[in-house]
């Protein structure tokens, strides 16, 4: 009988991705997860606390900038480098742990039910929107600290606008990430060499 904590997060976080969070029972997580009901209310006492958990550890804690990259030699473009790494490296955790029976979710990728997870985290989750949005504030001052110092020491365009730059890397990921969740994942080779396109058309 699986009795750790993180077993019983990595199997609700399979549940969560796979259907609406109204749709997932504590019946359902009890017999993924191997414990009775009150096994896991001696974790959880009760089903939001644990989607709290598994956002948390599956979202914030995996998306959180300072763990997903690397720290950059200072130019942008090993900054562009260390970036895509780091989306790669999520993206495996995720996939890894995300595989979803097919039984649940005929024909559907790990991706697509992360992204999901995405809309129901703005649903459920205490003030899911303002963090989601703090989520992505942050990623973006990420951003914002490396190219303004690409633009100071001359690898970049001292004429760029460096908030619509921001914005540009913003939606090529974020349109790759939702077109691509849709059949196999996305392709991080295609969104580096994506970035560098961009890239070549900001350089001094």
């Amino acid at each position: 009988m699986k009795t750790n904590r993180d077993e019983i997060l990595e199997s609700a976080f399979q549940l969560f991705m796979a259907m609406n969070y109204e749709r997932v029972s504590l019946q359902m997580i009890t017999k993924k997860v191997g414990l009775t009901k009150t096994g896991i209310f001696n974790y959880y006492p009760t089903k939001l606390d644990l989607f709290i958990a598994v956002v948390d550890k599956f979202l914030f804690k995996i998306q959180d900038p300072k763990t997903k990259y690397e720290i950059h030699d200072g130019t942008f473009r090993d900054f562009i480098q260390k970036y895509v790494q780091g989306v790669k490296n999520a993206m495996a955790k995720i996939v890894n742990l995300g595989n979803l029976s097919k039984d649940i979710m005929p024909g559907k990728s790990a991706n697509a039910g992360y992204l999901h997870l995405l809309q129901q985290v703005r649903l459920y989750y205490p003030d899911g929107a303002s963090k989601l949005q703090g989520m992505i504030e942050d990623d973006k001052e990420h951003w914002r600290v490396a190219i303004h110092a690409a633009v100071k020491n001359g690898e970049l365009r001292k004429d760029i606008d460096v908030e619509s730059v921001i914005l540009l890397y913003h939606h090529i990921f974020m349109g790759m990430s939702y077109e691509m969740s849709l059949f196999n994942g996305l392709d991080t080779d295609l969104l580096y060499s994506s970035f560098m396109c961009l890239y070549d058309v900001l350089k001094q």
